[in-house]
């Protein structure tokens, strides 16, 4: 009886740990599906969402901030740049060396006579060949003739002739070996030969088929764009490929005829860039001069940069209640004398430094809503940074 009644009190004590448990188990999964912020306020937290962007002081405080570059001054409303000239070719440029006047040489059983002359090349690198020429003014058996150690030829020749040396055998200094063939079976007989004008004649081809000129361009050339010209004058007698590239962008792409004329490209603002700029004139072949060339590009009034930016109520309530507005300049350089008219809301001051930075208050230029500040350089400078802060 004992037994039967301990079971019955144990009874309904585990269902209600299994509903506790349960219960528990809704309350954790219904927490884990709230949302972050009302999950925070359910348990008392202090919620701040990763996606929300909270405001910063600095950006508050911060009217405006660039980084202008160059800047030069400017007289009119373009500025021209000049690069030196270019000549561009692809030729064969011969060289003749004359070897010797007159040369003879035989061969008997008993007794044989050789001739060695002996030639230089100037440029291996761009040697393209070397032919030998000769006059057979007599001449009984087979010619032999050696380059370098090696027989490169062995004929019975006569008259005028010509003889393309292999180019892999040739060094800067070379001997060529004349003689002639045994008359054989013929013991008392004798093979002969004379020789008149012997030359060789180097052919070079002379490459120049590109050239890369750079311009500098400040901050206030790359808004519009601009203009290439040129002359091109033609030296030899061909049609040739001229490809121009700017900043390794392909500008144009024209065949040739063998004619002098002047060209004029436009140069899109979006291939332009601040600082140095790089043109490359590349031809496939004959010889061209490319000269009086130049890069005309529009400039603002002066070479002045113009910023505009806005002061809100709560930003001028700042100001109103003892803060400074300042401006900040810093430069890449401190070599010269950096000088430049600074006009903010149409009343200007005068900058002048050789410091790599300059601050100064504009509390008093300032206003409420919309503002700009002009930069007129009176000097050229690298204006890396410039920022107006409220502090």
């Amino acid at each position: 009886m004992l037994k039967i009644t301990m079971k019955k009190s144990q009874a309904p004590a585990g269902n209600i740990a299994v509903l506790i448990i349960l219960i528990a188990l809704f309350m954790t999964l219904y927490l884990l599906f709230l949302p972050a912020k009302d999950r925070a306020e359910l348990l008392g937290q202090n919620f701040t969402s990763t996606n929300v962007t909270q405001p910063k002081t600095i950006s508050e405080m911060t009217l405006l901030s660039q980084t202008p570059g160059l800047l030069k001054p400017f007289e009119k409303d373009t500025e021209k740049h000049e690069v030196d000239a270019i000549n561009l070719f692809l030729k064969e440029e011969p060289e003749t060396i004359d070897l010797a006047t007159s040369i003879s040489f035989s061969k008997s059983l008993f007794k044989e006579d050789v001739q060695e002359l002996k030639f230089n090349i100037k440029d291996l690198e761009n040697l393209q060949k070397v032919t030998l020429f000769f006059l057979v003014n007599e001449g009984k058996g087979d010619l032999v003739i050696t380059l370098n150690g090696i027989q490169i030829f062995s004929n019975e020749v006569k008259g005028l002739q010509s003889l393309i040396l292999p180019t892999d055998l040739l060094q800067e200094t070379n001997k060529l070996v004349f003689k002639v063939s045994s008359p054989g079976i013929n013991i008392f007989g004798k093979n002969n030969y004379a020789l008149s004008n012997l030359k060789v004649r180097e052919s070079f081809e002379l490459t120049n088929t590109k050239e890369e000129r750079t311009f500098v361009l400040s901050s206030n050339e790359i808004d519009e764009d601009a203009k290439l010209s040129f002359f091109l004058f033609c030296n030899k007698a061909t049609t040739a490929r001229l490809r121009i590239f700017l900043n390794k962008e392909e500008i144009s792409n024209e065949l040739l005829a063998c004619a002098s004329s002047t060209k004029n490209i436009d140069l899109d603002k979006e291939f332009l860039k601040e600082g140095r700029n790089s043109l490359v004139f590349e031809i496939d072949k004959g010889d061209y001069l490319v000269n009086d060339i130049k890069i005309e590009t529009k400039v603002q009034e002066g070479g002045a940069k113009t910023y505009k930016f806005a002061i809100s109520e709560k930003q001028f309530d700042e100001i109103l209640n003892d803060k400074e507005v300042m401006l900040k300049m810093s430069f890449s350089s401190t070599n010269d004398v950096n000088k430049a008219t600074i006009n903010v809301n149409g009343k200007e001051f005068t900058m002048e430094t050789d410091e790599n930075e300059f601050e100064r208050p504009i509390t008093s230029l300032v206003k409420e809503g919309n503002n700009f500040i002009k930069i007129t350089p009176e000097t050229e400078f690298n204006l890396e940074f410039l920022e107006i802060v409220i502090e």
